[in-house]
């Protein structure tokens, strides 16, 4: 998501996480980047004490290589002994870096606490409540849906039984259907046209075939990013475990082109649980792991446009 927000208090960077991320994160670690050329939102799940230096690697790597200048830490439910362990081994690899550790929040169970003593919070921690904040009110008005969790999150791009049940029946009619070209069908679907069983059925078919599946993603544009990610999530969740790989892939690159990280892995977990190995999927998961930005798409888009 690219939603830029004035954080100047604690409570408003607890406002602005979970907008960021697209849904209220559990056991985790939140790293918000300042000053760079692009801005770097990572979430890593809390790690277990021998994880902790490989998860830190894959948090600050993409700080290093946007060259941030600063970055704020929010750690969640770690308790406050791990807590304390976690910010003071950030805040020393962080100065390896080269970067300003600029303010680190621990939050648990409805209060925020100041570990490594940034904003002159008491012990005990500081109780706040996020929902009245100005900068959800603001989500809601410019339409970003926030998920509850991040559970809740990959729940919305989950299987609908009944649904894959009529595209499996689809698919075993496969020989007599009519075979539907790619392109007008995604054309279609993005204008706003529900899919029947039998054209998800086609899709997917088409989908296996290298030629017919770039052409579903190789054009697809900012502007157009939203659009495909609903197209995409209906496809996924009608679509069998063994046939879901491709769509699920496509949804993928839609969401981090749309700005969607969290809504991203979530696509490629169900990916990858069909097809371990997946090309596009792999491709994604590089581009979310280096925190490339949408951007860079448009501008590859543009090189490809010029004239040799």
């Amino acid at each position: 998501m690219t939603t830029k927000l004035s954080i100047a208090r604690p409570e408003d960077v607890l406002a602005a996480v979970p907008i960021l991320l697209g849904f209220q994160p559990e056991k985790s670690i939140v790293m918000l980047t300042f000053g760079g050329e692009h801005q770097v939102h990572g979430r890593i799940d809390l790690p277990t004490p021998g994880e902790i230096e490989g998860c830190l690697d894959s948090l600050l790597l993409p700080a290093v290589r946007h060259q941030v200048r600063g970055v704020l830490l929010v750690l969640y439910d770690s308790g406050p002994r791990f807590g304390l362990k976690i910010a003071r081994r950030l805040a020393e690899r962080l100065a390896e870096c080269d970067i300003d550790l600029v303010g680190c929040l621990r939050v648990h169970d409805g209060r925020w606490f100041d570990p490594l003593g940034f904003h002159g919070a008491p012990d005990d921690g500081v109780p706040f409540d996020i929902v009245a904040h100005p900068f959800r009110a603001q989500a809601v008005y410019d339409g970003h849906m926030v998920r509850r969790s991040r559970t809740e999150l990959a729940a919305s791009i989950a299987a609908v039984p009944e649904a894959v049940t009529e595209t499996e029946a689809a698919l075993e009619r496969a020989s007599a259907m009519k075979v539907y070209e790619v392109g007008r069908l995604v054309d279609d679907a993005v204008a706003g046209t529900v899919l029947s069983a039998d054209q998800i059925a086609s899709l997917l078919l088409a989908l296996r075939e290298p030629q017919r599946r770039d052409a579903a993603w190789g054009g697809m544009t900012r502007e157009e990013a939203k659009a495909h990610v609903r197209l995409w999530t209906d496809v996924v969740r009608r679509s069998p475990d063994d046939h879901v790989a491709h769509p699920a892939a496509v949804l993928a690159f839609a969401a981090w082109l749309g700005g969607d990280g969290a809504l991203a892995w979530c696509a490629l977990d169900r990916c990858f649980a069909s097809e371990r190995h997946h090309g596009l999927g792999v491709l994604v998961a590089q581009m979310l792991e280096g925190a490339v930005p949408p951007t860079a798409w448009e501008d590859a888009l543009s090189r490809s446009e010029r004239p040799a």
